[in-house]
């Protein structure tokens, strides 16, 4: 699989279902009929998978999401592994 470019603007399928349910969050993805749980990081990088934000922003977005924000790159690191899992279970546009 190619690597993540982090100048890309991904962006999360259109028809994939976001929810809260109680403490957890869940994408369902009605092609393969499959849920996907996410952790609290994976659904903030899920909201900003808009096609507007580059692999940058949305770490500095997803970081500023946490009291105190965190930064650096172990967060970029985090949501590229986050976009390469969305990626890898088809639910990239």
């Amino acid at each position: 699989m190619e690597q993540l470019n982090r100048s890309a603007h991904p962006r999360g399928r259109d028809d994939v279902v976001f929810r809260q349910l109680d403490e957890e969050w869940v994408l369902f993805d009605p092609v393969t009929d499959r849920l996907h749980a996410l952790n609290l990081t994976a659904a903030l990088v899920w909201t900003h998978l808009t096609g507007e934000l580059g692999v940058p922003e949305i770490a500095d977005a997803v970081g500023k999401s946490f009291t105190p924000p965190v930064e650096g790159e172990r967060v970029v690191a985090d949501v590229e592994a986050t976009i390469e899992r969305f990626r890898g279970e088809g639910l990239l546009a």
